[in-house]
C-alpha cells in the first residue's frame, strides 16, 4: 500500500507552526507495517493544492490530509478537493445536525461561518469529529482513497486513530496474499546515529526478512525493526530473534522499547530499587526536572529539584560553598560535585545529580569555552562522580543534551547496581 500525506495551510510553510502531524502519523502507520513515501506541505493557494491532490492521488492508495477544514475564509482544502473530483460542493445534513447539536450543548449560537464546515464534496464521506466541529470528510479519486482531517492536533488525532487508521488496518487485512507482519522500535541514548547503523549492519544478512530503519530524535537514535513473513508465527519468531541480536550487540544503550519514553523508563528504575532522586540544576534551568515530572506519579521516587542560575543561589539553597565558587569558578567540577552533594543532602534523597555550564552564545573561556557541561552524581557508597562534556550546536541543544546526559549518568549506575 502506497501512502502519501499533505498538510495545507500558509502556517507550515512559513515556520509559524511545525507540522507535528505527519510525524504522528508516520509513527503510527509504522506499526501496521506501512511507510509513508511522500510528505508535502502545500500553502494556501487554491491550484496548487487542486494540483498536488490529483498528482497524490494518481500515485498512492491512500492520501491522508490535514489543514483547511475549518470556518474561515483560507479554509478551502475541500474546495480543492471538490474541484480536483470534478464535483460540487453540497450542504451535507448531517454535518449541519453535527455542527448544530455542538454550538447548542457549548450554549452559544451558531454563526454563519461555521456552516462552512457542512459543505462537502458530493458524493464523499462525513465522520463526525469527537474533539472538535470540522468533520473528517472521505473521498475517493480513482482507484485512491483521501482522508481529509482537520489541522488541530487533537481533533486530528482522535480521527486518525478512532476511524482512519482502522479503515487502513482493514484494507491490509482484507488483500490477497498479503504477508504477516511484525515491528519493534528500540529506543537508544549515547550512540550517534552513524554507530547505531554500523553496529547492527553486521546482522542484516543473518536476517533477511528484517527491515532495519533508522530515526533521530535528538538526544536519542531509535532503530526501527520491521518484518515480514506469510504467517503471524513466523513474523514474530523471526522479530524476536533479530531484537535479541540488537540487544546484544547495543547493549546499554537500548533504554526502552516501542511507546516508551526515556523519562517513565529511568523513573521505573529508581522505583525498583526503592531509590528517590533530587537535582540542582544551574543551565538547564530546570529542564530535567520539566522531563521528570511531565510524567504522571513521578513524585513518589522525585522529590524536588532547584535551579540555582546565579553564584549567590547555588550557595544558598545547594550548599556550595564559596569557597569552591571562588576558587574554582560556578562551571567547574568541583561547583557541580558540591551542588549534586548539596542538593541530595537538603533534600534527603537517595541520589543528586547536577549541571552546570555555559549554553551559550556567550559565556565561555579558553579552557572552558561555550558548550562545556559538568555532569555530577552523588549516592550512598561511591564518591561523587563528575564528567566534563563538550557539545556543539546552539543554546537549546547544549541544554537538552546537557540534561539527557546528567539523567544517563543516574540511569547507567542503576543498571550496574541492579547487575551487582
Amino acid at each position: 500500500m502506497r501512502v502519501e500525506l499533505l498538510c495545507t495551510g500558509d502556517e507550515l510553510v512559513t515556520g509559524l507552526i511545525t507540522d507535528t502531524n505527519s510525524t504522528y502519523l508516520e509513527a503510527r502507520l509504522f506499526d501496521l507495517g506501512v511507510k509513508v513515501e511522500r510528505v508535502v506541505l502545500v500553502g494556501d493557494v487554491r491550484p496548487d493544492i487542486t494540483q498536488t491532490l490529483l498528482e497524490a492521488a494518481a500515485r498512492a492508495d491512500v492520501v491522508v490530509v490535514s489543514g483547511g477544514l475549518g470556518p474561515t475564509a483560507d479554509d478551502f482544502t475541500l474546495e480543492c478537493a471538490a474541484a480536483a473530483a470534478g464535483v460540487p460542493l453540497e450542504e451535507d445534513a448531517r454535518v449541519l445536525e453535527w455542527l448544530r447539536e455542538r454550538y447548542a450543548a457549548r450554549g452559544i449560537p451558531i454563526n454563519p461561518s461555521a456552516l462552512r464546515m457542512a459543505r462537502i464534496p458530493r458524493g464523499s464521506e462525513p465522520v463526525r469529529n469527537p474533539a472538535g466541529s470540522a468533520p473528517l470528510v472521505v473521498l475517493t479519486l480513482g482507484r485512491c482513497r483521501l482522508f481529509f482531517l482537520p489541522g488541530v492536533p487533537r481533533e486530528y488525532r482522535a480521527l486518525l486513530d478512532n476511524e482512519v487508521l482502522p479503515r487502513i488496518r482493514a484494507e491490509l487485512e482484507s488483500r490477497p496474499g498479503r504477508l504477516f507482519r511484525a515491528f519493534r522500535l528500540l529506543r537508544t541514548v549515547g550512540i550517534p546515529e552513524s554507530e547505531l547503523d554500523l553496529a547492527v549492519a553486521p546482522l542484516a544478512p543473518s536476517h533477511p526478512r528484517v527491515v532495519f530503519g533508522f530515526r533521530t530524535h535528538a538526544p536519542e537514535n531509535h532503530l526501527k525493526l520491521m518484518v515480514e513473513a506469510p504467517t503471524q508465527a513466523e513474523a514474530d519468531q523471526a522479530l524476536a530473534a533479530v531484537e535479541a541480536e540488537c540487544r546484544r550487540v547495543l547493549g546499554r544503550h537500548v533504554f526502552a522499547a516501542d511507546g516508551e519514553e526515556y523519562a517513565p523508563a529511568l523513573l521505573s528504575a529508581l522505583g525498583r530499587a526503592g531509590a528517590t532522586l533530587a537535582t540542582a540544576e544551574s543551565c538547564t534551568g530546570g529542564l530535567i526536572a520539566q522531563r521528570l515530572t511531565a510524567v504522571p506519579g513521578s513524585s513518589t521516587v522525585f522529590i524536588g529539584g532547584a535551579v540555582v542560575y546565579s553564584e549567590k543561589m547555588k550557595t544558598a539553597w545547594v550548599g556550595v560553598p564559596t569557597e569552591v565558587l571562588e576558587r574554582h569558578t560556578a562551571v567547574s567540577a568541583p561547583t557541580a560535585v558540591a551542588m549534586a552533594e548539596g542538593v541530595r543532602a537538603t533534600c534527603g534523597a537517595t541520589y543528586g545529580l547536577a549541571v552546570t555550564g555555559y549554553a551559550g552564545p556567550g559565556g565561555g573561556t579558553p579552557d572552558d569555552p561555550v558548550g562545556t557541561v559538568y555532569c555530577a552524581l552523588a549516592g550512598p557508597g561511591f564518591a561523587t562522580r563528575c564528567e566534563r562534556m563538550s557539545f556543539s550546536g546552539d543554546r537549546e541543544r547544549v541544554r537538552l543534551f546537557a540534561a539527557s546526559h546528567t539523567l544517563e549518568m543516574l540511569r547507567q549506575h542503576l543498571l550496574t547496581a541492579a547487575q551487582s
